[in-house]
């Protein structure tokens, strides 16, 4: 009995032990797929790019995405729109990253099993996190990842991260692709009698109703994405990232405009209440008949466009997210300080809690009831400011001589050479209109004294030749200046699939899916 006994247990200790490589083994596999292990080499591979270092000893490799401190199995590759981040190591060694070769070059490696972690970054995961993979937030976001330049001035279609605390993600240059079908919106040309004169129109239905009406021509959709903005807050309080689109001009009508007791005539500088802001929330958003529309001083009337034709359709209607927009200004008059007025200036203070009254001396030009706001929830708005300013690829000019986009985004808006050659400066049916921003200024414009102003909006203004100052970006509300819609999609609008190296151009324009 004794001699089973011992017989049995030594068995016993057998299997433990097996058991025991078994495990091990299983434990090294799943150490493999995190940490990459060598010894004794100056140079060799580590995934992807030459490892090098300097000492004796040898090394242990772990990888991680900053985003939520995730562990990657292996390092990742140049063309998965990683960027690397930082590189700590233990024993006295240090990293340094080489993004020519993407490879690290480990220095003062004199101790055996160093470790050393490699972090790196994508912008898209935080977007895909919150929209999901299947969003078309996270596609433009994916594209974006290994798609963004310095420069844009070629044509090509550039999505860029614009640096600020929400870095949000925008089509740059003078032509990205960056057309989408919305609404079944397209801009039509229209021919006289004789095809030698032409005309732009919202819809077929305007075009047959004018002198145009021969050979009535689909050239272009009507909506481009002004690109993917973070953090934006919707009317039942959630944060997200959500895709944002601009609508060629609907006709040049005021901003706003009132009785000659009010403002004497001019208007008033709250978005709330605005004219247009009323007709593009229910007329426009609901493809309704009626509203009125106005285009010079002391509510002088003009008609409206025909909203049956080109207002939101039920479809366009569904995507659309009603938000919190930001209608806040810059504190002071901005005439002496027009050199500030860069696209991250104007970035800050549009949400801040400054709003565009400035009444210190009495008189008919600063006088309205209105209570001032800097937050509004609604379905239409339009651009900032700011939209256009980061809008900018940089430029190559014989004449200018070189920008990047840095350098423009460096410059004040009211730099000629930066902020007109961009797509959202020259997009058709607007092109050569100066344009209505959301945001009220605290500029006097016309009015009789610096010291007043409640009846002035920022616009991005069409130029010529001349180079122009910072009191030209607003205008009085009366004035009759280019309308361009802006809307922002909900979080779960997707980007059909298209692999066409032209997709998202005029000629093939993204195409968007509910769930």
């Amino acid at each position: 009995m004794k001699l089973n006994q011992y017989k049995e247990k030594k068995n016993h200790k057998k299997i433990i032990a097996i058991a025991l490589v078994i495990i091990g083994l299983i434990g090294g596999i799943i150490l493999e797929k995190t940490f990459a292990s060598f010894k004794e080499n100056k140079s060799f591979k580590v995934m992807e790019g030459n490892f090098i270092y300097e000492g004796k000893g040898d090394i242990i490799f772990a990888f991680y995405n900053t985003f939520k401190n995730q562990s990657l199995t292996k390092m990742p590759k140049k063309n998965e729109g990683y960027v690397y981040v930082k590189g700590e190591c233990d024993k006295g060694a240090s990293v340094e990253w080489n993004e020519e070769k993407w490879a690290p070059l480990v220095l003062n490696l004199d101790e055996t099993k160093t470790t050393c972690s490699l972090y790196f970054e994508r912008y898209s995961d935080s977007i895909c996190d919150t929209t999901g993979e299947n969003s078309g937030a996270c596609y433009l976001a994916r594209k974006a990842d290994i798609n963004t330049t310095d420069y844009a001035y070629d044509g090509k279609k550039f999505l860029n991260e614009n640096g600020t605390d929400d870095n949000n993600l925008r089509f740059i240059g003078e032509s990205p692709n960056n057309y989408v079908v919305f609404n079944d919106d397209y801009i039509w040309l229209g021919y006289d009698v004789n095809l030698q004169y032409t005309n732009y129109f919202n819809s077929y239905e305007e075009c047959q109703a004018s002198y145009y009406k021969y050979n009535c021509q689909k050239i272009r959709p009507a909506w481009q994405i002004i690109g993917v903005m973070n953090n934006v807050e919707d009317e039942s309080g959630n944060i997200r990232s959500h895709i944002k689109l601009i609508r060629a001009s609907i006709g040049e009508y005021s901003w706003d405009s009132s009785a000659s007791n009010i403002n004497n005539g001019y208007g008033v500088n709250e978005w709330s209440t605005s004219d247009i802001a009323k007709v593009l929330n229910e007329n426009y958003y609901n493809k309704e008949a009626g509203g009125t529309c106005y285009n010079s001083y002391k509510n002088t009337v003009r008609e409206c466009p025909k909203w049956e034709f080109i207002g939101l359709d039920s479809d366009a209607r569904s995507m659309i997210s009603k938000i919190k927009w930001h209608t806040g200004t810059m504190p002071v008059h901005y005439e002496s300080q027009s050199e500030l007025i860069t696209p991250s200036y104007m970035y800050e203070v549009e949400r801040s809690e400054n709003n565009g009254k400035i009444c210190i001396k009495d008189n008919s030009y600063c006088k309205d009831e209105e209570n001032r706001t800097t937050i509004w929830t609604g379905y239409i708005g339009l651009s900032y400011l700011s939209d256009y300013g980061y809008a900018t690829g940089g430029y190559k000019d014989s004449y200018w001589g070189d920008k990047t986009k840095e350098q423009c985004l460096n410059s004040a808006i009211s730099t000629k050479d930066c902020f007109m050659r961009t797509w959202i400066y020259e997009n058709y049916y607007g092109k050569n209109k100066s344009r209505w921003t959301i945001t009220p200024s605290p500029s006097s414009g016309n009015t009789s004294s610096a010291d007043n102003t409640a009846a002035e909006v920022f616009i991005m203004r069409y130029i010529e030749n001349n180079m122009y100052g910072g009191k030209e970006l607003s205008a009085d509300a009366y004035s009759a200046l280019s309308v361009n819609p802006v809307v922002y999609l909900k979080s779960n609008i997707k980007i059909e699939e298209d692999n066409s190296e032209n997709y998202g151009s005029k000629d093939n324009p993204f195409r968007l899916t509910m769930d």
